[in-house]
């Protein structure tokens, strides 16, 4: 294994890059410049994002993210063909699409990943969906509103890297149960691969439920979300063999979009 000593992951839901609150001025472009400053990440996960949505300008924004850092290498895996809460269909089980794919001239949301470090094959771990959805504060124009939200299809993106580590990100279920059950099938899938084992994403789960039900260690412990004042830890940077002592960890400011903050942690 290649030395992994300062090696830098960054996690963020950008909430399709939204602007928060929903008058401000900020870009997505600007947010991730400001995040750029603030550390120089070798690999970004990224949950809800867009590709070739008409809300967030017809780009790529994964791919807009591997530009802004110099990074060569890139995936997303789509969570579904359409606009969530509008019209939308799902995804063939296996469908990953990298910085060497052509794309359909379909809108698309999902997840993805940005990696400096050389990347030997990339996975997909398709999680399902919870039949039901549930009641959720939602962001709006002043303030959040309750509305019932019906889940939506969820996956793993796992990336092989050259140095031996396997990152892992998703965005798991809010729906209660079915998202440690994500979870744990997740940890059982991953830990199968050689080297050390970094998870990340939004699990929509409080409390630090989401080390305690994997197993793992957290190693950016803090709250996340909302971003304009946190108060609940939902975004996670965990690994099976590492633990805080093995990293500096960093949860970000808010740099004007989304509703969670990025986190990052340095190997030491």
């Amino acid at each position: 294994m290649a030395s992994t000593s300062g090696f830098t992951v960054t996690s963020w839901n950008l909430l399709h890059g939204m602007a928060i609150p929903p008058k401000s001025p900020t870009t997505l472009a600007e947010a991730l410049a400001k995040l750029h400053e603030s550390i120089n990440s070798d690999f970004v996960a990224l949950q809800e994002v867009d590709v070739q949505q008409i809300r967030s300008g017809h780009g790529n924004q994964v791919k807009e993210v591997a530009e802004l850092i110099g990074a060569k290498y890139w995936a997303f895996a789509p969570a579904m063909y359409g606009t969530p809460g509008e019209k939308w269909h799902g995804v063939k089980d296996e469908m990953v699409f990298d910085n060497e794919s052509s794309f359909p001239n379909d809108a698309m949301y999902g997840i993805g990943m940005v990696s400096k470090v050389p990347v030997r094959r990339w996975h997909r771990i398709n999680l399902g969906k919870a039949p039901l959805g549930m009641p959720l504060l939602v962001a709006g124009e002043k303030r959040p509103n309750l509305i019932y939200v019906s889940d939506e299809p969820r996956s793993a993106l796992v990336a092989e890297l050259e140095n031996g580590i396997s990152v892992t990100t998703t965005h798991l279920s809010f729906v209660p149960v079915k998202n440690a059950i994500q979870l744990r099938k997740i940890c059982k899938w991953v830990e199968q691969l050689p080297g050390l084992h970094i998870m990340t994403g939004d699990f929509n789960l409080p409390w630090g439920l989401g080390p305690k039900i994997s197993g793992w260690h957290d190693l950016a412990v803090g709250p996340t979300y909302p971003s304009w004042k946190p108060s609940i830890e939902f975004d996670y940077i965990m690994s099976k063999e590492l633990t805080s002592q093995d990293v500096k960890a960093q949860i970000h400011e808010h740099y004007g979009i989304s509703d969670h903050r990025a986190i990052s942690v340095t190997l030491l």
